[in-house]
């Protein structure tokens, strides 16, 4: 449930929030290459009140029963989960949370209650595709609404002011649904359908995998709204758990180099499938909040001359890519000078880039450079031969 369906609201101020983020300590810069995991879902909380700004502390909410959290305290979370589905991990019992949706250059954007975690940040992913892309919240067990309008407020005072989704020029955006436009009820359809194909796309292209349902009352009118989500049966719970704890055991947090900044991309392993030729690989990159997928063939002599596992070959391989700044369009069909990265194999990567075999210095190089067709002019011939060419 968003925030425009709880009856909590405070005035708020015209001013709109100049914030700017301030930005953890830089990584090191390293090679391309495997960096030590960490777990899956581990993200940066990083102090949210901009320079200037008096963080807020700790303090007594009214009644004194609990203390308001600092929202640069609270851990930063995205959206669309890992496995591809909007999955908040919520404790048992929980009736209220306050939650705040940041963008993604990790800017607040607004802050709202929900009764219904799971449910309100679905909605707020349809509204605004483009500036949901991750939250924090704090969890209540009972509906206290004067706790509640103390966190926001506190939330505020970090802020330096309201974020610019709860300032009165944009709040609507956030507690309404997607007005698509058009003057005459069939145009309004039409355009309502677009947006709902436009919004669906966008949010496919980031990897959401979780099924959302239009309002189909909604489009008549020329609005795109999602309704809930289903309560699940105990059974369908039990069977989501362990689909999420296979996708989580598929999936690796990785890390390339780009312009000497270390930055980070998950690779889950849809298929793998391993034969005496060689290993064909199915894998999905998800890199600043954009999910691809992939096919990558890997051939014997590769497996057997780095003597390294399947996987990390596959890892040590987009590492490279990404840190060449490779397109990862996978849609419509690729010109001759852009690389096949919907189906490549490792050995395509090798002739593309002379560079490649630094990815495996460690392993002693890739053992495929002596199988390679390399048509390099060395004698001149015709006209540029014998001179004729010249005035």
């Amino acid at each position: 449930m968003s925030n425009a369906r709880v009856p909590m609201r405070a005035a708020l101020g015209t001013r709109e929030a100049n914030y700017r983020a301030s930005r953890a300590p830089a990584l090191p810069a390293r090679r391309f290459g495997v960096r030590p995991s960490r777990p899956l879902g581990a993200r940066d909380s990083r102090p949210i009140g901009r320079s200037g700004c008096r963080l807020a502390r700790p303090r007594a909410a009214p009644g004194g029963e609990a203390s308001v959290s600092p929202l640069s305290s609270l851990e930063l979370k995205s959206v669309i989960s890992v496995e591809g589905e909007v999955h908040p991990e919520e404790s048992e019992g929980v009736k209220a949370s306050v939650f705040g949706i940041f963008d993604q250059a990790k800017q607040l954007q607004f802050v709202g209650f929900s009764k219904d975690l799971k449910n309100s940040l679905r909605t707020m992913l349809g509204r605004q595709y483009d500036l949901a892309y991750y939250y924090k919240h704090v969890d209540f067990a009972e509906i206290d609404q004067q706790a509640m309008i103390a966190v926001r407020g506190a939330w505020f005072e970090e802020n330096c002011g309201p974020p610019i989704g709860n300032t009165p020029a944009k709040v609507q955006f956030w507690q309404q649904p997607l007005v698509a436009g058009g003057v005459s009820e069939k145009g309004k359809q039409v355009a309502a359908r677009q947006m709902l194909e436009t919004v669906t796309k966008r949010l496919a292209q980031r990897g959401l995998r979780e099924e959302l349902v239009p309002n189909e009352d909604l489009l008549l009118e020329g609005k795109v709204e999602f309704l809930p989500a289903r309560e699940l049966t105990a059974e369908e719970k039990a069977a989501k758990a362990e689909q999420r704890r296979l996708v989580l055991e598929a999936t690796r947090t990785c890390a390339t180099v780009v312009d000497g900044k270390e930055q980070t991309f998950l690779l889950y392993f849809e298929n793998l499938f391993e034969a005496n030729g060689g290993a064909m690989v199915d894998v999905s990159v998800t890199k600043d909040d954009e999910a691809t997928t992939h096919r990558v063939i890997i051939g014997e002599d590769y497996l057997q001359g780095l003597a390294m596992p399947t996987r990390d070959i596959v890892e040590r391989t987009f590492s490279f890519l990404l840190s060449k700044k490779v397109s990862r369009k996978t849609e419509g069909i690729l010109s001759s000078n852009e690389f096949p990265i919907n189906y490549f194999a490792v050995s395509t990567v090798e002739q593309w880039f002379d560079d490649f075999a630094l990815a495996f210095e460690e392993e002693g190089g890739l053992p495929g450079e002596d199988k390679f067709w390399r048509f390099n002019r060395i004698h001149n011939y015709g006209w540029s031969a014998d001179g004729r060419s010249k005035v």
